[in-house]
């Protein structure tokens, strides 16, 4: 029986130096032990200030991040294509850590939605920012569409 996966995200996230913050690692930790969600796939992409592009496999990076032992679902989901897209935007003397996850949270709403023939219309990630944003106007009537 193949592998069922609930909605599935990949993130890129920038620093502004070659190391992934404590408090970041900290998190991503949480993330593995909460069972919420699962880590599909994980790359961390450094730019030297030479300009060249490392690209770092968690296999090489797990100590560090404090993810020993972890098993990818699907490594490789982020492939070489996202890759070069993310690495071409890093500044010199940065990192971006790629990460796949999958809201496992979601798995039963999606067998059942599947299982009753329904499909899934559309789906859209709102950036916390967005999010924020919005949530200080004070008129509704200011508000625009959150999608176009």
């Amino acid at each position: 029986m193949p592998t069922s996966f609930g909605p599935v995200e990949l993130y890129a996230l920038e620093f502004p130096d070659d190391r992934i913050p404590d408090p970041v690692k900290a998190e991503l930790l949480k993330l593995v032990e909460s069972e919420q969600v699962r880590i599909i796939d994980l790359v961390v992409v450094r730019r030297p200030l030479d300009g060249s592009v490392e690209v770092v496999e968690i296999e090489q990076v797990a100590d560090q991040l404090e993810l020993v032992g972890i098993g990818l679902a699907a490594p490789g989901i982020a492939g070489q294509e996202d890759i070069d897209a993310i690495s071409a935007d890093l500044p010199p003397g940065s990192s971006a850590l790629v990460l796949v996850i999958e809201n496992v949270w979601l798995r039963g709403i999606v067998g059942a939605i599947r299982d009753a023939d329904g499909i899934v219309l559309a789906a859209e990630r709102i950036p916390a920012e967005v999010v924020n944003a919005l949530a200080e106007i004070d008129e509704p009537g200011d508000l625009a569409p959150l999608t176009d």
